[in-house]
């Protein structure tokens, strides 16, 4: 028995003050109207708070699935050259064989249809390979990139359509699964997933421009907002938020060194900023500088968007052909802190990604001054070609911004004329940067669109009726299994089922911990979580009676019974954590959230069975007792 159970009540408390710590930002959350969540919001808090809380599924809280299928079929078809009516009956042997087996994978049937024919392969798809194995590898790591694109284009809508905690996520090979919990805007939902992303380039703004529509925005804010808002929005808040290279050089290939200066200013540690600024300022009050350019703390991004969703804003912007847009990522500025740069750029674009024909990522050709480093090289159609010349001849040294989904990825100056609609950008750290930038430039016209193959909406109602139906059953399920062990088991009945209690509260507080979603799936196996819980302690307390029987002192048949039971509760465990792994591991969307409750449910009740409620047994028996109510 142990004498010092000091290091066991220390770890049970450092384990209740997790668990308190970790529901405290869902339980407040809970609390928070729908106005105190909007001021949250503004002031850059809400997003913090949302990711420490325990969120709900689809089929809790309402919304859509929607699962979407690239077109594989039409992504052969556009990266092949050359193609003939040869070529396209092949592939549409190919498509209907594709279509009319499910679960087939559409690159064997197409390796095995160009085998059995007499077509070379190598005519259509030169660039890829010369042999079909090369081909068939290459083809194939083409639409992984694509669909990977997909996936990140689909993230970014969707944080931008609003979605607290969306699930999307690859379904086999072809297939893309999303789930928006609280949507129900189903058109809205569907055209935002069905669009194809848009690559665009636009001019910035001269900096007297710049300056020019920053201070008449903040002459319409000022009389717009009132100062109680602005306060607000300014208000100091917490800070939120392969390798394949050319065999002879191309002469004809334009480099950013030669033509683009910088893609960015250099950062320095010196952040320029006007610390006089009040609310008769309120747009320059969210604005610092790094060497001419605009940054926006992390923070702040809501509040400034927020201003520029103004009414007299957006008809400034609107007679003035001009608009603010933010970086894609953030970036470290200094000591200072998390940033996003922002542009003033043209309100039309000088040219769509439609003219882009090919980005490749690559290695520099040799014989020239980028031989070896990872360069993008850039193909555009006849008449982009044609654009891009005129474009870049009329505006040398301004900048030009890559825009995608209307976020600045680069916005680097023009040095000289580019003709020929062919350039090369360099300067990246390797040749994956050098990939990732290649596939942003392609998803401007994506080369596998997506297909919505199945929707279904769950409406909120339904959602509320499951919550309910959810905690029905716990709280019933508990209300029996409570008095059934304090009948059978007496005081060590209510032992069992604080512990009982316990294991509920460290398994939503794991999921807090985790951010994860809690689902229907998810509650079934908390339920089932309860059931192993007291099954643990209905093996031990019977080995503790077998003890008792034999005539033993109650301090000697628990720690008997608990040692003759560790083994059973173990092995009986054991083989539902590999199963809630396996479900995990090859599962999908509600299904991993039912083998996620139930690995860290078998965990925790383990724990609570063993180490918690022994714990409670050895302070009672402490001291010398003659019998044990068990």
């Amino acid at each position: 028995m142990k004498n010092n159970l000091t290091p066991r009540y220390l770890v049970i408390l450092v384990i209740l003050g997790w668990s308190f710590y970790s529901l405290w930002p869902s339980i407040k959350y809970q609390n928070l109207s729908d106005e105190e969540k909007e001021s949250l919001r503004e002031q850059g808090k809400l997003t913090q708070i949302e990711s420490k809380i325990i969120r709900q599924g689809l089929d809790l809280k309402g919304g859509m699935f929607i699962a979407l299928e690239a077109d594989i079929p039409n992504l052969v078809k556009n990266l092949a050259s050359n193609r003939n009516q040869k070529f396209d009956d092949l592939l549409s042997e190919v498509t209907n064989d594709f279509k009319s087996n499910e679960g087939s994978n559409f690159f064997d049937i197409f390796r095995n249809k160009v085998q059995s024919s007499e077509i070379k392969i190598v005519r259509y798809f030169h660039e890829h390979g010369s042999n079909i194995d090369d081909i068939i590898s290459s083809l194939e790591e083409e639409t992984e990139d694509s669909i990977n694109r997909v996936l990140e284009i689909l993230q970014n809508r969707i944080d931008q359509f609003g979605v607290a905690e969306p699930t999307i996520q690859k379904q086999g090979k072809y297939r893309i699964l999303v789930e928006l919990a609280g949507v129900q805007d189903s058109e809205r939902a569907r055209s935002l997933l069905q669009s194809t992303a848009l690559l665009e380039f636009y001019l910035l703004k001269n900096n007297a421009s710049t300056t020019e529509i920053i201070t008449q925005l903040d002459n319409i804010l000022k009389k717009n907002v009132s100062n109680e808002e602005l306060e607000k929005l300014i208000s100091e808040t917490s800070t939120s938020n392969e390798q394949n290279t050319e065999d002879l050089a191309d002469n004809n290939v334009t480099t950013v060194d030669e033509i683009f200066g910088e893609t960015t200013p250099n950062v320095s540690d010196n952040i320029e900023t006007k610390s006089d600024l009040t609310v008769d300022s309120p747009f320059q009050s969210l604005i610092e500088f790094v060497q001419g350019d605009m940054v926006v703390k992390t923070k702040n991004v809501y509040a400034l968007k927020k201003l520029l969703d103004d009414d007299g804003a957006k008809l400034k912007l609107k007679s003035s052909s001009g608009q603010f847009l933010f970086s894609n990522n953030s970036e470290t500025i200094g000591t200072s802190g998390e940033y996003f740069r922002l542009y003033y750029l043209e309100s039309l674009p000088e040219l769509t990604g439609g003219v882009v024909e090919k980005a490749k990522a690559n290695l520099g050709s040799l014989g020239g001054g980028n031989a070896g480093l990872p360069v993008v090289s850039l193909d555009m159609n006849s008449e982009g070609a044609k654009t891009w010349s005129r474009v870049t001849g009329a505006n040398i040294g301004q900048r030009i911004a890559i825009v995608l989904d209307n976020k600045v990825h680069m916005a680097p100056n023009i040095r000289e004329k580019i003709p020929g609609g062919r350039t090369q950008i360099e300067g990246f750290a390797d040749i994956n940067e050098a990939k990732d930038i290649a596939i942003i430039l392609r998803a401007g016209a994506l080369p596998a669109p997506v297909n919505i193959v199945e929707e279904r909406t769950v409406g909120p109602s339904l959602g509320a009726d499951s919550i309910s139906s959810g905690q029905k059953s716990i709280l019933i399920g508990l209300g029996i299994v409570f008095i059934f062990m304090l009948i059978y088991y007496k005081a060590s009945g209510g032992i069992a089922n604080f512990a009982l209690i316990w294991n509920i509260i460290l398994i939503l507080a794991v999921l807090a911990s985790l951010g994860a979603t809690l689902t229907l799936p998810g509650i079934a196996g908390l339920i089932l979580t309860v059931g192993m819980c007291i099954d643990s302690n209905v093996i031990i307390f019977e080995r503790i009676r077998e003890e008792l029987r034999k005539g033993k002192t109650p301090k000697s048949a628990i720690e008997a019974g608990y040692n003759r039971a560790i083994t059973t509760i173990i092995d009986a465990n054991l083989t539902t954590v590999i199963a809630s792994l396996v479900l995990y591991q090859f599962g999908t969307g509600p299904i991993k959230g039912f083998a996620t409750v139930l690995f860290w449910g078998i965990l925790i009740s383990m724990f609570t069975a063993v180490y918690v409620t022994r714990t409670i047994f050895y302070t009672i028996t402490k001291k010398s007792i003659k019998t044990i109510s068990i």
